[in-house]
């Protein structure tokens, strides 16, 4: 639970992040070497164990099991350290700070605390409303870190931003007296005025380890905010001339009329940055952002796809994968079935984090659904990364 260290507290209604870089977080499968690249703060990771699939990326990250979902959002806050070019080293507190806090978890708060009024309860409970990966009580602490609204962290519709939320860590880390030498477990204390502050210190291998991991991605991320991104994954073992999940996540819009008009493809959400993959074999003719701007989320008054990608599988067939907040390939690519395309996000003519995914036969949009459920994929089947 984290609260106010009097003098810090700050506004966060203007977040630079948000005007300077594409929030993207990319959800990182470790194992890899190349990844493994020697920092000059950070202890040399141990060997990484790691899986990739249609239903997202995990790892085991200094002996401890972290999934899709963790990794995820364990990028976004290196993310935001790399492009604050704080360094490896904030995001080794702020990792630790974070695990400690939530296990690295988008926690909402359903406001059910005795220590909250019944007017504070109510404005808590509104977290319920934004996308997280469960569900915490601890007085009005929500996401990551597990922040306080009514200790000046912002609201609760910020905090449930997980760019927000890392930016907010960060605004009063650096504020911090000698914040880059001292004790991780003092630094990451005087941010959270901690009732357990000694206990992000046990957190600091697994920060070390995941920060190396990361780090290396965030710093692409950082140096190419424009849209595409670095891929990491590498293709998924499809056998050819398959069909996978596009991405996990739940179908929140199905095919066929909606608001007056078709609505040519399902909607799948998922986390912010939540891996989409390629549905199948195919050829890349679009990779590029489609709308006015795709730096930042975009909503139902901003025209086109956001940031798109689209693939043609020949004998007429293409999908297309909508909303991305970044992706990872080029036109005239070829690529695999479960190959990584991007990731979630809500860029486009859009109001929250989601996948839009169509598949079209010679021009004409078809229902996703059906389009997979004959070939053996259920795409309302329980999904978990």
């Amino acid at each position: 639970m984290s609260g106010t260290a009097e003098g810090l507290a700050q506004a966060y209604a203007t977040r630079w992040l948000w005007k300077a870089a594409v929030p993207i977080a990319l959800p990182v499968l470790a194992g890899l070497t190349v990844l493994l690249v020697p920092l000059a703060v950070l202890a040399a990771p141990e060997a990484v164990s790691s899986a990739c699939s249609t239903g997202g990326t995990g790892a085991t990250v200094a002996g401890i099991e972290l999934d899709a979902v963790q990794m995820g959002q364990a990028q976004t806050i290196v993310n935001v350290a790399a492009a604050r070019g704080l360094g490896p080293y904030a995001a080794v507190v702020a990792l630790a700070t974070a695990y400690q806090e939530s296990r690295i978890r988008m926690l909402a708060n359903d406001g059910s605390s005795s220590e909250l009024t019944a007017e504070q309860a109510a404005v808590t409970a509104a977290s319920l409303q934004y996308a997280h990966d469960g569900l915490g009580s601890d007085h009005d602490s929500v996401n990551t870190f597990q922040q306080r609204w009514i200790a000046g962290w912002g609201t609760p519709e910020q905090l449930m931003d997980p760019v927000y939320a890392a930016e907010a860590f960060y605004d009063r880390l650096v504020e911090v007296p000698n914040w880059q030498t001292i004790p991780l477990t003092r630094a990451a204390q005087i941010v959270q005025v901690s009732a357990y502050g000694s206990a992000y210190a046990r957190w600091e291998p697994l920060a070390r380890e995941l920060t190396a991991m990361l780090w290396p991605a965030a710093q692409s991320t950082a140096a190419n905010p424009g849209g595409a991104v670095s891929g990491v994954c590498p293709g998924l073992a499809v056998p050819a001339g398959s069909w996978v999940r596009p991405s996990t996540g739940t179908v929140t819009s199905g095919y066929g009329p909606r608001w007056g008009t078709l609505h040519a493809g399902v909607d799948i959400a998922g986390p912010r940055n939540t891996p989409v993959y390629a549905a199948s074999g195919g050829t890349v003719t679009t990779a590029a952002c489609t709308s006015a701007y795709c730096d930042r989320d975009g909503s139902l008054n901003l025209a086109g796809y956001g940031n798109l990608v689209e693939l043609d599988h020949g004998a007429g067939v293409v999908t297309r994968y909508a909303h991305l907040s970044g992706y990872t390939v080029t036109p005239g690519q070829q690529v695999p079935a479960g190959a990584l395309l991007g990731f979630q996000g809500s860029t486009g003519n859009s109001t929250g984090v989601h996948l839009h995914f169509e598949i079209r036969q010679n021009g004409a949009p078809i229902d996703p659904v059906s389009w997979l459920a004959d070939r053996g994929v259920d795409l309302h089947a329980p999904n978990r990364a």
